[in-house]
């Protein structure tokens, strides 16, 4: 990798200004931000380092719990213990240095598979890309989830070429690493473990092309257990807190015991698409008003359930609290809306979902209105949001070019297409939308547009420095 950027000196050096300028923009924009995850992870780091109890405080005594990962709490329970409790500047360095790492991954990645134009490409993609930067400023494990995500795939690919070498030796010490990146990606995130699943597929698919069984079946349970080993302290550590065998948070990140709005979110479910439903109603729920204007009209399906609703809202205003009383409820509209409904409910929304958190201006984190379509009322963040929205957009169809164009040459085509798919299908049946979900899926975005630009040059002579090892789709 070095080499290729000793050779464009002035090319990398741009790029990664650029790159560095742009996360620290975003940083000083966001840092400090203390709502929604970026309040829980703060406190409970914040716990760690006072109180040494891994909880959140409630009537004034550190109570333990289970609704996020250790992982990032832990990095950051880290630097308060070297910087000081609640001094975020030098997290926002710490985690811009990871970012520019992850644009190094991501070009490896790009070079590995393609070639040494593709990995400038790349690596310029990555480092200007302001969806990815706009994380290193957030208190939010979304920055290293990725670059741990990166540096599995990169692993892989290390291991599958030593393998292919002859050195049946250095790829199981490769699989080993990677193991213990997806590790790392499980700690954070609960869903890293798609991570190690879409390699897993890939590995399947290589043991039954290769026919050789053996290895890669030693492989798969290297790179298993070390990736899983970590969970056991921390499913001990819950047995022996809650009494409860649960190795991983549970979707709706809630501790045993507490009450989970299964009708709400059901309901929910049946006619939400944009995040910006999610900041209004969903995220104030046992918080807040429930706000009958942030509903839209697909919602109800006549005006007796529209009544229904806003007296359902009423009894929730009372004290800000979903009881079970009213989630049954709100399941029974739920149920009405399937039986009525089924086809818009199973296929037209969740589709709308899962495109609006591929295709949406990705702004939740930045200062700027999610309401992005109403230029009435503030064309500047309206502006602002439909010029990401051609950003995000250009960086998709790229990488759509570049899988129609190169999938034929694309050495471990699976390596960058499993996994979105997987994540996709994931979010397809979740119904909170936010944009962040599919952000993991960028370096496999971003390595695909690099192999299209790579060929633009050329025409359709094939990408320079292209690897010699054989292909694995």
């Amino acid at each position: 990798m070095f080499k290729i950027f000793q050779n464009h000196r002035r090319l990398f050096w741009l790029a990664t200004a650029a790159g560095i300028a742009i996360r620290l923009h975003f940083g000083l924009k966001i840092i400090g931000r203390l709502d929604g995850d970026n309040a829980v992870y703060t406190a409970l780091a914040r716990n760690l380092v006072l109180h040494h109890v891994y909880g959140l405080m409630h009537e004034l005594v550190c109570v333990p719990t289970m609704i996020r990962m250790p992982g990032y709490p832990s990095f950051l329970a880290a630097c308060f213990a070297i910087f000081g409790v609640d001094y975020y500047r030098p997290i926002l360095l710490i985690q811009a240095a990871v970012d520019l790492g992850t644009c190094f991954l991501i070009a490896d990645i790009a070079r590995r598979l393609v070639g040494e134009r593709a990995a400038r490409w790349a690596y310029i993609a990555a480092a200007v890309c302001p969806f990815i930067a706009t994380y290193a400023g957030c208190l939010l494990s979304e920055c290293l989830e990725i670059f741990f995500t990166s540096l599995a795939i990169d692993l892989a690919i290390v291991a599958f070429d030593a393998y292919s070498s002859g050195s049946s030796g250095r790829s199981f010490r490769y699989w080993a690493l990677c193991g213990a990146s997806l590790a790392v990606t499980i700690l954070l995130r609960p869903d890293g473990g798609l991570v190690l699943g879409s390699i897993g597929l890939v590995m399947v698919w290589q043991m039954f092309r290769t026919r050789q069984w053996k290895h890669h079946v030693a492989a798969g349970l290297v790179v298993t257990v070390v990736a899983l080993s970590p969970l056991v302290p921390w499913a001990i550590r819950n047995y022996r807190i809650f009494h409860v065998v649960q190795p991983l948070v549970n979707p709706a990140a809630l501790d045993p015991g507490e009450f989970e709005p299964f009708g709400f979110d059901a309901w929910v479910n049946t006619w939400i698409i944009d995040y910006s439903t999610t900041e209004d109603l969903t995220f104030r729920i046992d918080s807040d008003k429930f706000d009958m204007n942030a509903i839209p009209d697909r919602a109800f399906s006549d005006d007796a359930e529209r009544q229904q609703v806003a007296w359902l809202a009423a009894e929730y205003n009372k004290n800000y609290e979903m009881t079970p009383t009213i989630d049954a409820k709100f399941g029974a509209i739920a149920a009405r809306h399937v039986r009525e409904h089924p086809l818009r409910v199973k296929l037209i929304y969740p589709a709308g979902r899962l495109l609006g958190m591929w295709f949406r201006p990705r702004t939740e984190m930045l200062p700027l209105d999610t309401h992005w379509w109403e230029f009435e009322d503030d064309p500047h963040d309206s502006t602002i949001a439909v010029l990401l929205a051609i950003l995000n957009a250009i960086y998709m169809f790229t990488a759509l070019a570049g899988l129609i164009k190169a999938r034929r040459d694309l050495r471990f085509l699976g390596l960058l297409v499993v996994y979105p798919v997987v994540r996709s299908a994931l979010l397809w049946h979740m119904s909170t939308v936010e944009d962040r979900y599919t952000l993991e899926c960028f370096p496999m975005v971003i390595v695909l547009a690099s192999a299209y630009l790579a060929q633009l040059r050329f025409g359709r002579r094939k990408a320079e420095a292209q690897p010699t090892s054989p292909a694995v789709n």
